[in-house]
């Protein structure tokens, strides 16, 4: 059975709380702290209003959503949530750390 990949329930659920996330950020322009609506999320990620709910039940959960009432009408996706879909990507700190890293092994491998 090498190889083989079986896909669970939860396994699903967690691809389409992460499709939701993604329409929500993207709904967001890529700004956390943005209010969103739910129905041009559910939309953009493909999902019914029920997987919806679960979906953002699940985010609230890991902190990826805020400020959302019980039916997530409307809410905000948190900074770590836009980093959860963009990896971090285009934010000043981690590419000048990452930059610092990399000059310093260049140093280090230059002194070798």
């Amino acid at each position: 059975m090498e190889g083989v990949i079986i896909v669970t329930g939860v396994w699903e659920e967690r691809q389409k709380a992460l499709r939701v996330l993604e329409a929500a950020v993207a709904e967001a322009g890529g700004k956390p702290g943005e209010h969103v609506f739910a129905l041009p999320v559910m939309r953009k990620a493909g999902v019914t209003n029920a997987e919806f709910r679960t979906a953002a039940g699940y985010l609230a959960e890991q902190g990826w959503i805020a400020g959302g009432d019980g039916e997530y009408e409307t809410f905000v996706v948190t900074p770590e949530g836009v980093d959860r879909i963009s990896g971090g990507r285009g934010e000043g700190p981690r590419t000048e750390k990452k930059e610092e890293e990399e000059s310093s092994s260049s140093d280090n491998d230059e002194g070798s």
